[in-house]
């Protein structure tokens, strides 16, 4: 370590004079001399002591430093008492690349036009007194957790012990450690653990801390990136329908249908199995799959016997994980056999009569399959009277309760759409209600000429992505286990951004070619259009992207999911 004589720079002290109103001042460092490792920092104290009642704030800096080595000053202007002392902590950073060597540094300090200075040396070993590692620059700490970070103290030439610490935590996070202080000795290593602990009230967000090592005036700093966030977790909601409502009909196979989604939250990665309970005795279910890894949609299969008894239940999906059980209520109905009032596709029933006041209940199923704009479109004829027409979807319409309804001539029709279309079985009641005498009624309903029965292959993406402004995210969905090529497939996407305009969306897929969606217009984001694509030029196994593009300044947004439907497929 080199010695210092503290000296007076270009700038002589003056002597104190009866007509100097403000006074001066003279700068010096404690101790005048510093020396520590590459790696490291190092701390001394500049004293500003006031001549002749010197009283103003004096602003500090530090010049001729070598490149790779940076200097805090802590507070960086000081106002010393008339006659007195005031002392700043002078901080050295000293980076891997810096030479080897000894270097002056001329400390200066400045006010109005009086400007006093010093110079103190510092000296850069390659190895000395002692290092602090950990590993990573990044660490993660959950919300009502705790995590720990393995730090590692060297000695080099050290006989100290090295007391360890940690600056800039943020509310509700505090440190513990497990081996505190220690004392590495020369040449030999010591592990010790901080352990970080966020209580249910820390906020997430990223904050840089910085782990340190104390021995006397040396001292060691190893910076992390600090992330607080909730724990992995994972939320179920129903696809293409606000509720998850099934109805159920006796000795029908498959007449129930539901399809669920697992949403990840906060890097979920862990598979999810799913089963019911509370099913009443005679319904059953299967899912397809019945695990997903580590999230996406899975489909619900219902089927009641012969036996099972009619009415309402409340069951549950249940999604078990190793780290979380969530639960998804769903509203069960089992109906009675009513296959004499089953429905044939387009053809209609005649010869219909009904008191007034009387109902007659009909059903139609729509079987499993896909089709590019599925509706049911229903109609009856009076016939001489009066009736009203009630469709519903899963359930007997009411009077009160219905997705649709039509009074009139045969040319009234009554519509029920999908949105996303179903590609599941689905039952639909039509409920002919007379309002005077009618005879010779008739009912039709038709789930329309363009129905496709084939398999649908549904792929999805549920994660969020964020859409920082002016930037570019991609969002990739891996497509499996499909022969062939894609043929005619579906996008579907859902965002959220205070200006629409503002995006550019593309499909990419697996062999780069871009697919436009959306060109700064301002049009539904959430949900989006449906937006069918001819796919038939590309092989559909790949990794396919959703490129969002935010390319006008002034706004920033997520995007909340997407998914790829390939419907029609050679």
């Amino acid at each position: 370590m080199l010695a210092l004589a503290t000296t007076t720079g270009a700038h002589a002290q003056p002597q104190a004079s009866p007509t100097n109103t403000i006074g001066d001042f003279s700068v010096s460092v404690e101790p005048g001399a510093v020396a520590t490792s590459r790696e490291s920092s190092v701390f001394a104290y500049v004293a500003v002591t006031s001549l002749d009642r010197f009283s103003r704030p004096a602003v500090l800096r530090a010049s001729g430093l070598p490149a790779g080595v940076t200097a805090t000053f802590s507070p960086a202007s000081i106002v010393p008492p008339p006659s007195g002392v005031a002392r700043s902590k002078l901080t050295l950073a000293i980076a891997a690349g810096v030479p080897v060597g000894s270097y002056p540094i001329t400390v200066t300090g400045t006010y109005d036009k009086l400007v006093r200075s010093t110079t103190a040396n510092l000296t850069v070993t390659a190895d000395s007194a002692f290092k602090l590692t950990v590993p990573g620059t990044q660490h993660i700490t959950y919300i009502g957790g705790s995590s720990q970070v393995p730090i590692t103290v060297t000695g080099y030439d050290f006989g100290g012990a090295v007391t360890l610490g940690v600056t800039g935590l943020p509310a509700g996070v505090t440190a513990s450690f497990g081996l505190n202080p220690v004392s590495p000795g020369a040449k030999a290593a010591v592990n010790s653990t901080l352990t970080l602990k966020a209580s249910a009230q820390a906020l997430q967000g990223k904050y840089p801390i910085t782990i340190t090592g104390a021995s006397g005036a040396i001292t060691r700093g190893v910076p992390l990136d600090l992330y607080v966030n909730p724990a992995p977790d994972f939320t179920l909601w129903t696809i293409g329908r606000s509720r998850a409502l099934v109805a159920v009909t006796q000795q029908a196979g498959i007449s129930g249908w539901l399809e669920i989604n697992a949403r990840p939250l906060s890097g979920w990665n862990q598979p999810i199995a799913f089963s019911m309970e509370g099913l009443p005795p005679g319904v059953t279910a299967s899912f397809s799959p019945e695990v997903v890894n580590p999230y996406g949609p899975t489909s619900i299969a219902f089927t009641a016997s012969a036996d099972a008894p009619v009415g309402s239940y409340q069951a549950s999906v249940v999604a078990t994980a190793a780290s979380a059980t969530h639960r998804l209520p769903v509203q069960l109905t089992v109906l009675p056999y009513l296959d004499a009032n089953r429905l044939a596709n387009d053809l209609t029933r005649v010869g219909i009569s009904l008191r007034a006041g009387e109902s007659l209940l009909f059903n139609i199923m729509k079987p499993e399959g896909a089709a590019p704009s599925f509706y049911l479109n229903t109609q009856f004829g009076p016939g001489t009277g009066a009736g009203t027409l009630y469709v519903r979807e899963g359930a007997p319409p009411t009077d009160t309760e219905y997705h649709c309804r039509t009074s009139g001539v045969w040319s009234t029709f009554c519509r029920v759409d999908r949105d996303p279309h179903a590609d599941f079985p689905l039952t639909y009641f039509l409920r002919l209600k007379a309002r005077t005498d009618m005879t010779g009624a008739s009912v039709m309903a038709t789930y329309g000429d363009g129905y496709d029965a084939r398999p649908r292959v549904l792929f999805s993406n549920p994660a969020d992505h964020l859409i920082n402004d002016n930037a570019v995210v991609e969002s990739p969905l891996s497509v499996l286990r499909l022969n062939g090529n894609g043929g005619i497939a579906r996008v579907v996407y859902r965002l959220s951004h205070p200006h629409r305009t503002d995006l550019k969306l593309e499909l990419i897929a697996p062999d780069g070619q871009a697919y436009l969606l959306r060109d700064h217009s301002n049009g539904p984001i959430n949900p989006s259009l449906e937006q069918t694509l001819d796919l038939t030029d590309k092989v559909a196994n790949g990794v396919w992207k959703l490129r969002v593009t935010d390319d006008v300044p002034g706004g920033s947004g997520t995007l909340l999911d997407w998914s790829l439907d390939f419907y029609r497929r050679d």
